[in-house]
């Protein structure tokens, strides 16, 4: 018997920390990692980070990856040389 209740502890203690941990990653990355980062760390980077570390789904870092695409190409335009 007292092993039973110790084992519906043990077990309800796993799903409370397990419910906590899941909680606080789907919170906004920022808050998660920290709004301060290295300069030297690239958009790209943080966003991959995130993505493994489950902050992003895999259509939310698509959709960013295009987002600084784009905002690259306005920024660093492709100049290609003449035709002769």
């Amino acid at each position: 018997m007292e092993f039973t209740v110790f084992l519906i502890a043990l077990v309800a203690v796993a799903v409370l920390s397990s419910a906590g941990a899941w909680i606080a990653r789907r919170r906004s990355p920022e808050a998660a990692i920290g709004r301060v980062r290295p300069r030297s760390e690239r958009d790209e980077a943080v966003l991959a980070e995130w993505l493994l570390a489950g902050y992003l789904s895999a259509e939310q870092y698509r959709r960013d990856m295009a987002t600084l695409a784009a905002r690259d190409a306005r920024r660093h335009p492709l100049v290609t040389p003449p035709d002769r």
